[in-house]
């Protein structure tokens, strides 16, 4: 431990930098005698001393190659110090070192990842914007790396790991929800098919298959829906609606096992929700690849007809709205030229595609009818979805 006074030693660190910063010479000796300093004051007794640590390790860190991880590491301690004031400069610091070697992004984002669990708001906030700067710098790594935090690892975890991975997905999730959520739609994932867009989409969407429903709800509602690539009746929208889909089919293995009645849509009911919200409320795909998965996989009688009467409501209601959405949604003229014809998968559907859906609307409106008038307690009676559905079935008949 050095036995002079702190105004000693901070003015001969002064002199010091001085000296260093005035030689030509990037590897010189005096600039490697400066990092070692550097990184010894890392870890001095006074905060003052820290501080002047870290705003200039970033000055010499990419000169030494043989002393960089000993850089580094005294910047992650910089950020675990007891007192507040140096915690928020080695945040800062870890932006240092990060722009002046873009190879640290990667493993500073994680860092900066683990710091959001502390428990002090204020230092929270400067966190956050070290992780935005992170995004700035290189969005694609950034990105990866918070998307590898979202997703469960494939490993199985102990209770305590279990615990902290969650703590640190549901911090992940508001950050992007948040505070890079601006970034993300003006800048880094503005268009569909970009580097940046394409890590976080892939990412959200395995996220989707393996994480709870509550947290599903979280990134389509508050993070997808937002972006600029999932407009209306996009490709990506499709795409969205497909992941979807394949969660609400492997939850109706559950809830509809093969010979039970009196069933009910537990598991894939918030699914349900989640593709109405895509493609009614945000009209991010056409409505009508949803109707064609309900035509399919929810209204034939042998299916409905196992179904809880609170299950069979929402089954007709949703149906209505989706038949309602569907005749307020754009649709091709028959004349259009085949060229114009489903371009985008989540497209309005060609008039053969209509056509055919109509084609089934009647017999579905029979089964969907039957059942509303079988349900035993006439509170339950979605009658504005009824309107609905016999409104369309005159539509259908001219």
């Amino acid at each position: 431990m050095d036995s002079r006074s702190l105004s000693e030693q901070e003015k001969d660190i002064r002199d010091l930098l001085r000296r260093a910063e005035r030689t030509p010479v990037k590897a010189s000796a005096l600039r490697r005698e400066t990092l070692k300093k550097l990184i010894d004051l890392a870890h001095s007794p006074h905060s003052s001393l820290k501080i002047v640590a870290a705003t200039n390790l970033k000055l010499f860190i990419k000169d030494f190659p043989d002393l960089e991880d000993d850089a580094i590491n005294a910047v992650y301690d910089l950020c675990e110090d007891p007192v507040s004031n140096v915690r928020i400069k080695g945040y800062a610091a870890i932006v240092d070192v990060s722009r002046e070697q873009n190879k640290w992004v990667k493993r500073n984002a994680d860092v900066l990842v683990q710091l959001l669990q502390s428990d002090e708001p204020e230092e929270v906030t400067f966190v956050k914007r070290a992780l935005t700067q992170h995004l700035d710098m290189d969005p694609v790594v950034t990105l990866g790396v918070l998307c590898d935090q979202i997703v469960p690892p494939e490993e199985p975890l102990d209770e305590e790991e279990q615990s902290i991975r969650d703590r640190l997905r549901s911090l992940v999730l508001a950050f992007l929800a948040g505070e890079a959520k601006r970034p993300l739609v003006e800048r880094h994932a503005n268009a569909a098919g970009t580097p940046a867009e394409q890590v976080l989409v892939s990412g959200l969407f395995k996220a989707i298959t393996k994480l709870s429903p509550a947290d599903v709800d979280t990134i389509v509602k508050d993070i997808i829906a937002a972006l600029p690539s999932f407009r209306s009746y996009s490709a990506r929208g499709k795409e969205l609606l497909d992941v979807l889909l394949g969660q609400i089919r492997a939850t109706l293995k559950t809830d509809l096992p093969a010979g039970e009645d009196n069933a009910t849509l537990e598991g894939a009911r918030s699914y349900l929700d989640l593709v109405s919200f895509v493609a009614v409320e945000k009209r991010l795909v056409h409505p009508s690849h949803v109707l064609r998965f309900y035509y399919a996989s929810l209204t034939p009688k042998a299916v409905l007809g196992r179904l809880t009467e609170e299950d069979q409501v929402y089954v007709i209601t949703e149906v209505a709205r989706l038949v309602a959405a569907c005749e307020e949604s754009p649709k091709v003229p028959p004349t259009a030229p085949a060229a114009d014809l489903g371009k985008a998968p989540g497209g309005v559907p060609s008039p053969a595609d209509e056509a055919a859906l109509r084609r089934q609307f009647p017999d579905v409106c029979a089964v969907l009818l039957e059942s509303f008038s079988n349900l035993g307690l006439a509170e339950l009676r979605p009658w504005n979805a009824c309107l609905t559905l016999v409104q369309g079935i005159v539509r259908v008949s001219y």
